[in-house]
C-alpha cells in the first residue's frame, strides 16, 4: 500500500511539474508556425497568414488580404511583424503589425492577438493603438499538420 502511495505521489508531482511547465509564457509555441487562411467578416476578403519561428524565440509574421480595407478597400498592400511573443499558454500578440498601403503610401500600425483553439484553428483579435476593434477573423492551418 505504501509503495503504492509512493508512486502515486510522484506521478502527481511529475504530471504537475510537466503542465507548469509547459503553461509558463513566454516559451516558444511551435504550434503557432505555418500557413493560414481564413475570411475577414468586415469586408469579405480572403485572408493569408505566413508564421516563422526565428532563433530568437519570436514569431515573424507575413499577411495578405484580397481586401485591405485600411487601405482604402484594395488588396495592394502587405502587412508584418517580427516581434511575435507568446504571452501564454497558445496565445501571441505582437503591438507592431505594421499594414502598408502600395495603393496610397499609407502605413498603419496596428496591435494583434492571436489565440490557437486547437492545432488548425485560431483566432486572430486586431485594433488599432487606442484600442479601436479592427477585426476578428478565425482561421485554419492549411500546411498539413
Amino acid at each position: 500500500m505504501r509503495r503504492n502511495l509512493v508512486f502515486f505521489t510522484a506521478a502527481v508531482f511529475a504530471v504537475t511539474l510537466v503542465v507548469r511547465v509547459w503553461a509558463q509564457p513566454g516559451k516558444p509555441a511551435p504550434a503557432f508556425q505555418g500557413y493560414w487562411m481564413g475570411i475577414d467578416p468586415v469586408d469579405g476578403g480572403d485572408a493569408r497568414r505566413s508564421f516563422v519561428l526565428q532563433t530568437n524565440g519570436t514569431f515573424a509574421l507575413a499577411a495578405r488580404d484580397s481586401a485591405f480595407t485600411l487601405c482604402d478597400g484594395t488588396d495592394h498592400g502587405f502587412g508584418s511583424f517580427d516581434d511575435g511573443e507568446v504571452v501564454g499558454r497558445d496565445v501571441m500578440r505582437s503591438d507592431s503589425l505594421v499594414l502598408e498601403c502600395f495603393n496610397n503610401g499609407a502605413s498603419v500600425v496596428l496591435h494583434v492577438r492571436y489565440e490557437l483553439l486547437d492545432k488548425a484553428l485560431m483566432r486572430e483579435v486586431t485594433t488599432r493603438a487606442d484600442g479601436t476593434p479592427v477585426s476578428t477573423i478565425i482561421f485554419h492551418r492549411i500546411d498539413g499538420r
